[in-house]
């Protein structure tokens, strides 16, 4: 009978234990903070949505690519804004995002396109125009790193930059299909 008690508290010890190896929760903002940020991404916010109702609201393949695109454009424009600030943390977080809307979004959809729609169309010429800008939005956006300052130092936004490779990597794969 008294082993039946030591496997519950053998349990409930090891996964306390578990539990403490976790990340250390994030900082908590504080109102002001919340307020700053929320002012700050508020035009950011308003795109995201709009561009994400039209998305929802498209009808074809082209359609959807170029509010992919639109919304990634919004945050790419954030990224530089939040660059000329000096604010690393922001640059990385909507780093994240941006290749999170390229590779969730966007590259299912030009590669849907690649599979559906006739080569020589005007939907396939949209898709082309929308995959090249979307090339030249990662080089803008690795070319406006900054190279001194807190921006530049920050492993986070290293980290976010380098895993935008992957995404251009795709592009370049889609553009090779022709």
């Amino acid at each position: 009978m008294a082993r039946w008690v030591y496997i519950p508290t053998a349990f409930f010890a090891l996964a306390a234990w578990v539990g403490a190896q976790g990340p250390p929760p994030a900082p908590v903002l504080t109102a002001a903070d919340q307020l700053r940020l929320l002012k700050t991404n508020a035009t950011l916010i308003d795109n995201l949505v709009d561009h994400g109702v039209a998305l929802s609201a498209a009808d074809s393949v082209d359609k959807r690519a170029e509010q992919c695109r639109n919304a990634s454009k919004a945050l790419a424009n954030a990224i530089h804004d939040a660059a000329d600030k000096q604010e690393a943390e922001r640059v990385a977080v909507l780093t994240d995002l941006f290749r999170e809307v390229m590779r969730d979004g966007l590259l299912p959809t030009l590669k849907d396109g690649k599979r559906t729609v006739p080569p020589g169309s005007p939907a396939a010429m949209k898709l082309r125009d929308v995959r090249e800008a979307s090339v030249q939005d990662i080089a803008e956006l690795k070319t406006a790193l900054p190279v001194t300052g807190k921006v530049a130092e920050s492993s986070r936004v290293k980290d976010a930059f380098k895993q935008l490779d992957e995404v251009a990597e795709v592009l370049y794969e889609l553009r090779a299909q022709r």
